[in-house]
């Protein structure tokens, strides 16, 4: 039997428009990725129906037909969709965080708290293993995110925690894309988590970072993340702070692993069980953290999310050398931002981290 269509029609994640579906309007791509009509009028089997419209879209009918939304069929039937967004300015690192977030999940990362994740199209999440997620763990360097007239899609899902079904899609924002795209304030509309990815070689005044930095030819600056800023001043609000859930990835905390704040959480894994309190206190580590070792731009989010927290963690566990990571990958803690949005977006039990943030 098919689930049943949500109440409302959902919002397409690109131009926020509802999106009705229409089974007469579905297709699926060729080997050559050409979009082939799918006529399921026919078809009576239900496990054979099922797996045909895992693997179907439907267009969003608002988009240009230069460049199509393509919206896969669980994304309109499965629940309320939710989108996270990934941001932060190159070389903070989002690409390889949100790629170790996957293959954590890949293997199993999140079953412990309940959460049960299946692809959202099963075709692309294919595509995005083996062009992002393997090549990661085989210790290559991936590629920065592209210049693009609109947010990157990476990845979706259908994750499923506690009896309640939701599509997550995943966007990965670069700096330079938000800056200069106009249509960028619409689709932060329709953001319902975001991921700050926050860069310790352009925050911290730390020396220790001094030779990464002439290697990398990053530098340290106080006028915090342009991407933050950008998004942060675009995002509507009906008050003074912004409502959608937010966690601030402290990413490539293994570089600054010699403070004792830092190696405390680095060198434990995530609680069998996510809590206030942990998130709470993590959080206040960071803060005081990047406080003391840079300037308060850097926790812009902080300031202007109601709910937000905070997280030291390394999505390689390694410095780069050339097109690889010589000593391979080691992600630390990657789904600990991840878990924390989750819960503030109802997807784990306890109606008290709803209202996590500090």
């Amino acid at each position: 039997m098919d689930a049943p269509l949500p109440s409302r029609p959902p919002l397409c994640p690109h131009c926020l428009l509802p999106v009705h579906y229409d089974e007469t309007q579905l297709f699926t791509l060729d080997s050559k990725k050409e979009p082939r009509k799918l006529d399921l009028s026919a078809e009576y089997r239900p496990m054979h129906r099922q797996d045909a419209l895992r693997q179907a879209f439907q267009m969003c009918p608002h988009a240009d037909e230069s460049q199509p939304h393509r919206l896969p069929v669980p994304y309109l039937t499965s629940g309320e969709p939710l989108t996270v967004a990934m941001v932060g300015s190159s070389a903070a690192g989002k690409t390889h965080l949100l790629a170790a977030m996957m293959g954590e999940i890949e293997q199993g990362g999140l079953e412990p708290y309940g959460l049960k994740c299946l692809p959202l199209n099963p075709e692309e999440h294919r595509e995005y293993l083996a062009e992002t997620v393997h090549p990661l763990h085989r210790g290559e360097v991936l590629r920065r995110t592209g210049q693009v007239r609109f947010a990157e899609f990476a990845d979706g899902l259908l994750v499923t925690g506690h009896g309640v079904t939701r599509p997550v899609v995943f966007f990965d924002l670069a700096g330079e894309d938000l800056a200069q795209n106009s249509d960028v304030t619409r689709f932060l509309m329709g953001v319902g988590a975001f991921i700050f990815v926050l860069d310790p070689l352009r925050a911290l005044r730390l020396p220790q970072l001094d030779p990464v930095r002439e290697r990398t030819g990053l530098v340290q600056r106080d006028l915090g993340d342009e991407a933050f800023a950008t998004v942060l001043g675009r995002i509507p609000r009906t008050g003074p702070y912004i409502s959608a859930p937010a966690a601030v990835a402290l990413n490539k905390s293994d570089l600054v692993r010699f403070d004792p704040s830092v190696d405390r959480w680095l060198s434990r894994g995530l609680p069998a069980a996510l809590d206030e309190r942990t998130l709470r206190a993590e959080s206040r580590d960071v803060h005081a953290f990047v406080r003391h070792h840079g300037s308060q731009a850097w926790l812009k989010p902080f300031d202007d999310c109601a709910r937000c927290t905070l997280h030291f963690v390394a999505a390689t566990g390694g410095q780069e050398r050339g097109e690889t990571f010589p000593h391979g990958v080691r992600p630390r803690r990657v789904l600990a931002p991840l878990l924390s949005v989750f819960a503030m977006c109802g997807l784990l039990p306890g109606a008290e981290l709803r209202e996590t943030g500090v």
